[in-house]
């Protein structure tokens, strides 16, 4: 089955080239997760997968948390890192490549060792006027990629493939990441947008967002408000000036700006009233005075003849709103349950800038926080995080037809949110693990690996491991590991895992199948142990974290 085909939700399964690997994995040992039986091995194999990965994978939730324990049913945990307890990660001659690589799947999706080298050289700061500085890096082939696939943009499903594969192929990885982090604040849902006729709200809302990433956060909520995917969403569009809805009064503060206990019932009602006279026509919204309801409105202690431009202007400047839109910030990019102490340079960076969002993210990325042993690896990457991250990290060039399929597998449907308030894991990010998305992540890597590889040792992978190791001169089992380790795991291998690896890499058990990979001294190899062992490192739990 290739990834571009799989495109109905199915049935957790794992096989990993079975045909081809006489000891198929079996990662959650003791777990209820529906794993099919493997096919018993015809010989023993000296270092196993399923030895491999019952050692490894059993130290995934211990970098996790508590949440992620939970999740994973229970089973003993075997202690690989202990979350928090990490010595500083950007100390000593790695640290270069290791903050490199944080940042990039922080700040983006995770990175290519092409993308590695590009911005390994600019130094940690330079790396960050990058990525905000996006406008000044060109995404040409990111649009003619996209324009040659004919993507339908009124169908959800071909939409979630659209945004999806920007994010792969973007060289302007943060304002993508930015993108994400707004659809998941400011949340509307194609399943109420108006129907068929309308999705293509959906596109023009994330458009938006894309182009006002930065903005000032006052900006951001004035378009927002008049969004027509959010006027229909949250019921604007059925306001008017004898009955105000309230629906988007209560959640613009409650979920958007301020806040639970900064906002009485009084202000909603009186919110709502202000809020009146916007409506739809077609896909683009217009303003109606005559339908304003124009009656003295007293809103969070500010009184007149409020409209939504006045609602915005006292949201923005409320004391309770850059303690609320950088607590989002921080969760989402850093680590959860950030202190006062952690969220003050950016609430003052938002006072000092005039609301301005793309200030207050070079204030994050720079923050000694961001670069802290706390924040390194302190998340579970989210689905999308996950299935972007492994497109851009092995270069893949397919037409994604299969992403939005997995990504919902995982519990992450793009334009599609459970409700208003986004997605549990953006503020917990356990909560993204459990046996069964567990089970997807482990197929989607195997999908990626073995996808088109017949026993006959014709190849249409979508990963060119012997391409690779000829541009990187891959001479011994030793440099393959180290080469992949690099920027899939920030080098961060202990010698125990880096061996097992290597063990698995060189074992003489008979696997075959598939044309080998010659490496440059001319030693071949089993494509089968190859292809497992970076199986093998994109299945660790290190490699789950972001």
């Amino acid at each position: 089955m290739s990834i571009d085909m799989f495109d109905q939700p199915t049935e957790p399964r794992m096989n990993f080239d079975q045909a081809q690997d006489d000891n198929p994995p079996t990662p959650l040992e003791a777990t209820q997760a529906p794993i099919p039986p493997a096919a018993p091995p015809q010989q023993p194999a000296p270092v196993s997968r399923r030895k491999f990965m019952g050692k490894s994978v059993a130290g995934l939730a211990a970098l996790g948390g508590a949440g992620v324990a939970a999740a994973l049913g229970g089973f003993a945990l075997e202690k690989l890192i202990q979350h928090g307890g990490l010595t500083n990660p950007f100390q000593g001659p790695a640290a270069s490549s290791m903050q490199t690589g944080h940042l990039l799947r922080r700040a983006g999706f995770g990175a290519s060792s092409e993308e590695i080298a590009l911005y390994k050289p600019l130094g940690f700061s330079g790396a960050v006027d990058r990525l905000l500085n996006y406008q000044q890096v060109a995404d040409d082939d990111l649009q003619n990629r996209l324009k040659a696939l004919n993507i339908n943009l009124n169908s959800p499903a071909d939409q979630q493939r659209w945004w999806l594969l920007r994010m792969a192929w973007t060289q302007r990885p943060l304002l993508e990441k930015m993108t994400l982090f707004w659809h998941g604040v400011l949340t509307s849902s194609f399943r109420k947008v108006g129907g068929p006729r309308a999705y293509m709200r959906m596109i023009n809302q994330n458009q938006f967002l894309r182009e006002h990433a930065f903005d000032t956060f006052d900006n951001i909520l004035l378009g927002i408000t008049s969004d027509p995917a959010m006027l229909f969403y949250l019921d604007l569009t059925k306001s008017t000036k004898k009955a105000p809805n309230e629906n988007y009064a209560r959640e613009l503060m409650e979920l958007f700006t301020l806040g639970l206990g900064h906002y009485t019932q009084q202000d909603v009602y009186e919110g709502a009233s202000a809020l009146t006279g916007w409506h739809i026509k077609g896909l683009i919204s217009r303003y109606y005075p005559q339908d304003h309801n124009d009656l003295v409105k007293t809103y969070l202690g500010h009184t007149g003849n409020l409209d939504y431009k006045d609602v915005i202007n006292i949201l923005a400047n409320n004391p309770a709103a850059p303690w609320f839109i950088s607590r989002k910030l921080f969760t989402f990019f850093v680590y959860e349950n950030p202190s006062t102490d952690d969220l003050k340079p950016l609430v003052d960076t938002y006072v000092q800038s005039g609301h301005n969002m793309g200030a207050v993210m070079r204030t994050l990325l720079l923050s000694p926080q961001f670069s802290s042993a706390k924040a390194y690896r302190s998340r579970l990457k989210s689905p999308v995080e996950f299935t972007v991250g492994a497109y851009r990290a092995l270069g893949i060039n397919a037409n994604g037809s299969g992403l939005p399929a997995i990504t919902t597998l995982m519990g992450q449907t793009l334009f599609d949110p459970p409700n208003v308030a986004g997605w549990p894991g953006d503020k917990v990010s356990a909560l993204w693990l459990n046996s069964g998305t567990w089970m997807t992540r482990l197929n989607y890597i195997d999908l990626l690996l073995v996808r088109g590889t017949s026993a006959h040792g014709s190849s249409t992978s979508l990963v060119d491991l012997q391409g690779t190791v000829n541009k990187y001169k891959l001479n011994s089992p030793e440099q393959f590991v180290d080469h992949f380790s690099s920027f899939l795991l920030d080098s961060n291998l202990d010698s125990n895992r880096r061996t097992q690896l290597l063990d698995y890499f060189t074992a003489q058990d008979g696997s075959s199948g598939g044309r080998p990979i010659t490496l440059t001294s001319g030693k071949s190899y089993p494509l089968s142990r190859v292809r497992g062992t970076l199986y093998l490192m994109m299945a660790s739990p290190e490699y789950q974290l972001n």
